[in-house]
């Protein structure tokens, strides 16, 4: 799996420990890594933790383990400043998206301007989508790639879209457009080879969200999370969300972990979470059986 490419940095990093991190959804694939690094002559440690993005790199614990290097597999560079070097290899699929559009052309007729998206796995296919459409009379204002926890590639161009496409897995990458956006949002999807028009699910997520808030007015205890991922970690919000909720009379704790999961907070007594760490998790109210606001809800509180 691993690029020559890939190979040819390590080597010339002078590495020659070094620590591998791969998402869930490519851990199938750590043996083979290791074992193509190893007979390049390195020594090899693999990460088992669970990788959720560039967000989540485990660089403290390669410069802990004395690692050279991290060799971080699947994502693009987040920007985020490490305590050893890393080397990214993304992880691509090359999908011709031609006979998947042409199925349902139909659904985009009334947008004459869109906004073309996706992740880092399908942003080669994204030219031939964009050629695709332009031959049949839609303008493409914009096109690139998305994080689930970033989305300016859609809201830069979401004043001049008439609709957002995304082309990918998943709804969490559509559902964070949707929430940062205010045009329709449709989802093609390449598992199922369906799309979907997301609009209507924008009205249920304010409801939703009306209702999160009315909920955590009537609480009186808070818990802000924060996560110690280094791209996800914002403990300064999260002092300042403190000081808001302490002015409106609540009372608010800090709790930081690393990866954030309901068992971490079951014997503390909060009524109420605040997110300050991955989106997903302000999605969860279920499954952590808690009222979880977003930073932005507090102000409504």
């Amino acid at each position: 799996m691993l690029s020559d490419e890939t190979i040819k940095k390590i080597k010339e990093s002078g590495a020659k420990k070094i620590f591998v991190q791969i998402p869930e959804g490519l851990k199938m694939t750590a043996i083979s890594i290791a074992k193509r690094l190893e007979n390049s002559g390195l020594n090899v440690l693999v990460s088992a933790e669970p990788c959720y993005g560039a967000c989540d790199l485990k660089d403290s614990e390669a410069k802990r383990l004395k690692c050279d290097l991290l060799l971080h597999i699947g994502h693009s560079n987040f920007g985020l400043k490490t305590e050893v070097p890393v080397i990214y290899e993304e992880y691509k699929i090359k999908y011709d998206l031609e006979k998947l559009l042409k199925k349902h052309l139909k659904q985009l007729e009334e947008y004459k301007n869109i906004s073309l998206l996706t992740t880092i796995q399908f942003l080669d296919s994204l030219e031939g989508a964009k050629m695709f459409l332009e031959n049949h009379g839609k303008k493409i204002v914009s096109s690139g790639q998305i994080l689930g926890c970033k989305q300016e590639a859609a809201i830069k161009s979401d004043k001049e879209t008439d609709c957002h496409l995304f082309i990918g897995s998943g709804l969490f990458h559509p559902i964070g457009i949707l929430e940062k956006t205010k045009k329709p949002v449709l989802f093609l999807d390449i598992e199922t080879e369906t799309i979907k028009d997301l609009t209507s699910e924008r009205n249920k997520m304010l409801i939703k969200r009306q209702l999160r808030i009315e909920k955590a007015k009537d609480c009186k205890i808070f818990g802000i999370l924060v996560s110690t991922k280094p791209g996800q970690s914002n403990p300064r919000l999260a002092e300042t969300i403190k000081k808001k909720l302490e002015r409106k009379g609540k009372e608010a704790y800090i709790l930081v972990m690393d990866e954030i999961t309901p068992e971490k907070i079951l014997g503390i007594k909060v009524e109420c979470l605040v997110n300050t760490a991955c989106p997903r998790i302000s999605g969860d109210s279920k499954r952590f059986g808690k009222v979880i606001l977003s930073s932005e809800d507090v102000d409504f509180v």
